[in-house]
């Protein structure tokens, strides 16, 4: 995964898309908790958020 190019913009809006519909869907307070820390997460930290929560990132790979 070293030589993968991740759209870290498009990773971001599509977790933040996420933590919208889990606002709607059930668990509001921790949907919310996490929003601030997707926003300000440097591109490292969000593919490793990324990773904890089981994403694909070969789905975002450019």
């Amino acid at each position: 995964m070293a030589d993968m190019v991740i759209d870290v913009d498009r990773l971001r809006r599509d977790m933040l898309d996420n933590c919208y519909a889990l606002c709607f869907a059930a668990d509001i307070a921790a949907a919310l908790a996490e929003i601030p820390d997707i926003e300000q997460a440097s591109d490292e930290e969000l593919i490793e958020m990324a990773l904890q929560q089981g994403i694909d990132l070969s789905r975002y790979e450019v």
